[in-house]
């Protein structure tokens, strides 16, 4: 029996059909109601369907929704029938051609859907807005990210094209800012030649959605181009005092020279490169420390990232305090008792013209170190804080200057008993460009 109704042909279209309506349920996973009358079955579905926009695109730019519900009622073979059909034929859209620019309460339309079916559509009309799209004319702006590996750096990019064409709302024609090409140097071994993706960008820097550019993309050559270099000593500067009854020797950095890499003006302005101050306080014996190399401002790159700072501590030669001295002779007064002190000070720089600047070149640190000798008494009464070295350099020329360091505030029954350390030496230089003044 089975076989028989397989082999008529009416049979096997009714079943096919069967099928098909069951595979559009499924496909479409839309809730179905249906109702048994008078005649045919009826049934409907229901869906989101994208809303089209008919107008010149050349000319306008719109803002619409872009979707709306859609009901859909009628028989269930026509409802079948409609399922069957490519969704490309049905389509829910908005006819702007022959508007202006303006707001508008438009209504919705569709077509490719069988006769006979009714068509709800949610809303019903929508509201648009249509403005006319002004193009504006805008150089390409090349910005580069990260660094390029090794000692080079980044060249002058070349661009093309150089001028692009920003399609953008009239209302929106005062936001456009630039157009800028985004190339990643990070890590580059060689020359980039690349095609990227071109943005338009705000004031801001924040992106413009609403505007296109043609072309969307260009391409960009960098080259890569060996850094300027300079070879300068490493100095170093301490802070601090060490512990009482001890003094520094010497302050020595290995490696004593620095290959630094940078833009060659500024390299021309740089004599030296000084590391992080070194803080001794306290100490009571030489020591050998790791000393981080900082990147100083507007240097690019160093040839080493450590060095080593040996700070070389001796103990003073100095007489204890309260110390007894041997009983003096019958009839000869006894002989004040005097008390030895190191004490470091920074130098201050005094009459600096605007248009030059300086460095210390003997001590390279700035600061010298002062042994003072007095009686207990005197150094029990005298206050430190108040101490000051300076040097008046308002008559000297560009130049090395050795010059004679004086000391304020220094009681006269308290010496110095180290003069030599009194002699500085300074080298004087005219500034160039934006060169901060050392001090």
């Amino acid at each position: 029996m089975m076989d028989r109704w397989l082999s008529n042909n009416t049979v096997v279209k009714v079943i096919s059909f069967l099928v098909a309506i069951m595979l559009w349920a499924v496909v479409n996973n839309e809730p179905a109601s249906y109702s048994t009358g008078v005649g045919q079955a009826q049934a409907s579905t229901q869906l989101n369907k994208e809303l089209k926009i008919r107008y010149d695109e050349k000319k306008f730019l719109v803002d619409a929704p872009s979707t709306v519900h859609v009901e859909i009622r009628g028989s269930k073979d026509l409802l079948a029938m409609s399922s069957l059909l490519s969704p490309d034929n049905f389509e829910v859209f908005i006819d702007l051609r022959g508007y202006e620019s303006g707001r508008y309460e438009v209504p919705v339309q569709y077509e490719g859907l069988p006769h006979g079916l009714d068509i709800t559509i949610q809303p019903s009309q929508v509201s648009v807005n249509i403005e006319e799209i002004k193009k504006i004319q805008k150089n390409v702006q090349v910005h580069l990210m990260g660094k390029a590996r090794g000692y080079t750096k980044a060249g002058e990019p070349v661009i093309k094209p150089q001028t692009v064409i920003v399609a953008v709302p009239e209302s929106r024609v005062k936001d456009v800012a630039f157009v800028q090409a985004v190339v990643s140097v990070e890590e580059a071994e060689g020359p980039i030649d690349t095609k990227v993706p071109l943005r338009v960008l705000d004031r801001k820097g924040q992106p413009l959605d609403v505007a296109r550019v043609s072309p969307s993309s260009a391409e960009v050559y960098v080259p890569l181009v060996a850094l300027p270099s300079k070879m300068v000593p490493l100095r170093v500067q301490t802070k601090g005092v060490p512990a009482n009854g001890y003094k520094i020797d010497s302050v020595t950095v290995t490696p004593p020279q620095i290959t630094i890499y940078g833009s060659q003006s500024v390299l021309d302005t740089m004599s030296s490169y000084t590391l992080p101050e070194v803080d001794v306080s306290g100490w009571t014996a030489t020591k050998k420390i790791q000393v981080n190399v900082p990147l100083l401002d507007k240097i690019e790159k160093t040839d080493i990232k450590t060095a080593e700072v040996t700070v070389n501590i001796s103990k003073a030669e100095e007489e204890v305090i309260g110390s007894k001295e041997p009983d003096s002779p019958v009839g000869q007064p006894e002989q004040p008792i005097n008390v030895h002190e190191s004490v470091e000070l920074p130098i201050r720089v005094q009459g600096l013209a605007s248009d030059k600047t300086f460095e210390f070149v003997k001590p390279s640190s700035g600061r010298i170190r002062l042994e003072l000798q007095g009686t207990k008494e005197s150094m029990e009464k005298f206050d430190r804080s108040k101490l000051t070295a300076s040097v008046d350099i308002s008559d000297n020329t560009p130049g090395e200057h050795t010059m004679t360091v004086r000391i304020a505030n220094l009681p006269p029954d308290v010496k110095v008993t180290n003069p030599g350390s009194l002699q500085v030496t300074i080298l004087i230089k005219e500034q160039a460009g934006d060169q901060h003044v050392n001090s």
